[in-house]
């Protein structure tokens, strides 16, 4: 519905039909006003010193995850996800006219999931022998991990040996990626804690030297001990050691991605993606402990397990999840192309496209950032030179470079004030400029009594453009935004502007914040790191570029506002559909899953109980979202996609032991019930305000009582045994059926209680 302030709300049912019949024919007159005067382009920072160029952009692969140099043969190979090698030259100096197609492994093995590593033998010359890590799909639960070896024929096709498996371990999560022999001509394979991304290692495999999981192990493919395909080095670390693999070399590991060695020492360096906090590249020793699941990075995981029998080693460098979310480990570049990067280590990660370089020694004083791919860089590799290269996981990838940005020394010139930005022709007034368009949202986010505004500008007559599709039973929407796209969200808290947040895109959304004055006469760019400060007494934090991206860019690459089923479809999405701003597939998506206020009684429950989890919550919680726990919480997927009904937690019970997430009828046993209720450890949503929206915790817990009202929860006592009965009366207490008298000596009893999680629902509750 329209709202027009000023209005009277007593209106005769014919006059209201005249006003609606007047606002129907000037909908339909309205015409496009293009929108020209846009000043956001770029960034705000200074170029890096390095841009990614395609080494031959007319040869692509499809999802690529290994480079492999065949030095002795002046060949490089590239192994994709699902199971195809292909042959370039080594030497990409010069032209290349096509690529050559080795084997497809999906022909040896139908049920192939994933191939992660492809090495040659030092000797291949001689022997033709190659080693491939690959998973292959199992009936049931996991699947299965496996090492094998093969022959490549004098035509350079991939041959199977009569007897070619040399490991064969089940998985059921993290594999590791990678597979190389060292210096020392052993073959050195990292391998993951190979359990899914929560509970944080299941398997407690990390600091067990019993278990393949979180290590590295090292063999020697030369030789054969008693009952093994392969040879124990008698100079492993643990082969003396009672109970422990022989073939361990270090461990203490979550998901190793991509290793290599030092060019001049004994040395072997990784990246290892991290759970919920920070990404890792370690330097690696013989009988070296690197601290998962004790330790992610600088953070205390798991630290009730029994650590392994070496001290834990931190890593080199650790990045928290405001630069990025999943480390892909690098090489030393060896080459002369570009001589300010010889000899140093240079890495990326994956979820941000950002690259890293530091020097030789290791030192991660000397760690910079060198360039801003927005590219998911899965995999590293050298030439026949050694100059560094790199592929991105996507559909049409191409073998990538790094070369000196011709912008360099280019003057940046970015709007440092939201008067600045062509988007308002009075900013203080908020008054959009000829072609961008207000419109507002369903279903926002919590926001603790803030007032936001929306707007939207698209350059010239060009739109969003849409495609529809089934996923399991669910639509699953995709939808292309044209070049320079921008979006806008002013933030208003007891009547002053605070913040107004801008998206632009440039092929990935680029977020920025622009904070207000005293005043109340223009917004300044706030510095790229972010600003946590205080306003109207309470913490307010002004989000980074990279936290920005974290859930407006990455593998999803969109906005959260301006998106089919949050603009209201009958007063706006109609209008924006005459106007051109959208495509038909938009509006039909918007039809198919539509949200809705949560705070709107008069709306069905379940859809707003979803409706909030999607504005709160999905933006972590979807497929890659960089969450720990895989559910997925946007309102196209179905009840039973949520992956939260009846599915165990993943980071804990928080005293509800063996509580699912959701227990149908119960709010009181549903771990997800608690965690949007606690103020205490655990507490989501992780990224948005800390405070709680109580309205929108009542939503969820009548939602989960309601998919089986007569299921039996505990009552609420005053004096609560446990946290169940706690949240039963934490729920008493919100909906206002204690008194006074016994609100508050149930809120002291809680805040004395033995349980940390009972003290962490009250904390802070009657001080509203």
């Amino acid at each position: 519905m329209i709202r027009t302030p000023n209005f009277p709300l007593i209106v005769s049912s014919a006059a209201f039909a005249v006003w609606a019949c007047l606002a129907s024919l000037l909908a339909a007159a309205e015409e496009r006003v293009p929108w020209t005067n846009s000043n956001i382009r770029g960034t705000p920072e200074p170029p890096m010193p390095y841009v990614a160029e395609a080494v031959w952009p007319h040869i692509t692969f499809n999802q690529p995850l290994d480079i492999t140099l065949l030095e002795s043969e002046g060949l490089l190979f590239i192994s994709e996800r699902f199971g195809k090698i292909w042959r370039v030259p080594a030497d990409t100096s010069g032209e290349a006219e096509a690529k050559t197609l080795v084997a497809d492994m999906n022909n040896l093995f139908p049920n192939l999931d994933r191939l992660l590593g492809l090495e040659f033998h030092p000797g291949f010359s001689a022997n033709r022998r190659v080693f491939v890590y690959y998973v292959t799909k199992k009936l049931g639960p996991g699947f299965d991990c496996v090492l094998g070896e093969f022959r490549m024929d004098e035509e350079w096709k991939l041959v199977p040996p009569s007897n070619g498996t040399l490991l064969h371990f089940h998985g059921e999560g993290h594999t590791g990626g990678d597979i190389q022999f060292g210096p020392d001509g052993l073959l050195y394979i990292p391998i993951g804690d190979l359990t899914p991304p929560s509970p944080p290692d299941a398997n407690m495999a990390g600091q067990d030297l019993g278990q393949l999981g979180g290590k590295i192990l090292r063999i020697d493919v030369d030789g054969k001990d008693p009952d093994l395909p392969y040879r124990i080095p008698e100079d492993n670390p643990f082969v003396d050691l009672e109970g422990a693999r022989p073939e361990v070399w270090a461990y203490g590991f979550r998901n190793p991605w991509k290793l290599c060695f030092h060019p001049e020492a004994d040395e072997v360096w990784l990246g290892d993606v991290g759970w919920e906090m920070w990404e890792m590249v370690h330097r690696v020793v013989k009988g070296g402990n690197y601290g998962w699941s004790i330790m992610e990075g600088p953070m205390p995981t798991n630290t009730d397990q029994d650590p392994g029998p070496s001290p834990i080693t931190p890593p080199v460098v650790a990045y928290d999840h405001y630069e990025g979310a999943s480390v892909t480990g690098g090489y030393f570049v060896t080459g002369d192309r570009l001589p300010e990067l010889k000899g140093s280590y240079v890495y990326a990660d994956y979820v941000t496209g950002k690259i890293w370089a530091f020097d030789g020694s290791g030192s991660a004083a000397s760690n910079q950032e060198i360039a801003d791919t927005q590219q998911p860089i899965v995999t590293f590799g050298l030439d026949q030179s050694g100059d560094l290269l790199f592929l991105p996981l996507t559909r049409d990838a191409s073998l990538q470079r790094l070369v000196v940005d011709p912008k360099s020394d280019e003057p940046v010139e970015f709007p440092r004030r939201l008067s600045e930005t062509g988007l308002f022709t009075d900013a203080n007034r908020e008054i959009p400029s000829p072609g961008v368009y207000e419109f507002s949202i369903k279903a926002p986010m919590w926001a603790d009594g803030a007032e936001s505004r929306y707007w939207v500008g698209m350059p010239g007559e060009t739109k969003v453009t849409a495609s529809l599709e089934d996923r399991r039973g669910s639509p699953h929407v995709r939808y292309y935004e044209p070049k320079d796209m921008t979006l806008a969200k002013s933030i208003r808290k007891n009547g002053r502007l605070v913040e107004t947040q801008v998206l632009h895109f440039d092929g990935y959304w680029r977020g920025y914040s622009y904070q207000w004055n005293e005043e109340q006469s223009d917004a300044t760019l706030v510095d790229k790191d972010g600003l946590s400060t205080i306003i109207d007494g309470e913490p307010y934090r002004f989000a980074s570029r990279a936290e920005c991206f974290r859930c407006h860019g990455s593998n999803f690459n969109r906005p959260l506002a301006f998106l089919p089923g949050q603009v209201d479809f009958d007063s706006q999405i109609d209008r924006f559909r005459k106007l051109e701003l959208v495509d038909d597939v938009f509006v039909q998506a918007a039809r198919s899953q539509p949200l809705t206020n949560p705070y709107d009684e008069g709306e069905p429950l379940e859809l707003r109980a979803r409706s909030w989890l999607h504005s709160n919550c999905s933006h972590c919680h979807k497929v890659s979202g960089g969450s720990g726990l895989t559910a997925q919480m946007n309102a196209a997927v179905s009840d039973d996609g949520l992956e939260l009904i009846g599915h165990d937690p993943k980071r804990g019970y928080f005293g509800l032991e063996g509580a699912p997430q959701i227990d149908p009828g119960n709010p009181y046993r549903s771990i997800l019930y608690y965690r949007i209720a606690t103020k205490g450890a655990g507490h989501m949503p992780m990224i948005g305000l800390p405070t709680l929206d109580p309205d929108g915790i009542r939503v969820v817990h009548d939602w989960i009582r309601s998919m089986m009202p007569e299921a039996p929860i505990a009552k609420a006592t005053l004096d609560p045994k446990n946290v169940e009965e706690a949240l039963a009366l934490y729920h008493k207490i919100q909906v206002g059926e204690l008194s006074a008298a016994d609100k508050k000596r149930a809120i002291e009893t809680c805040l004395n209680h033995e349980d940390p999680f009972v003290v962490n629902l009250f904390v802070g509750m009657g001080k509203e």
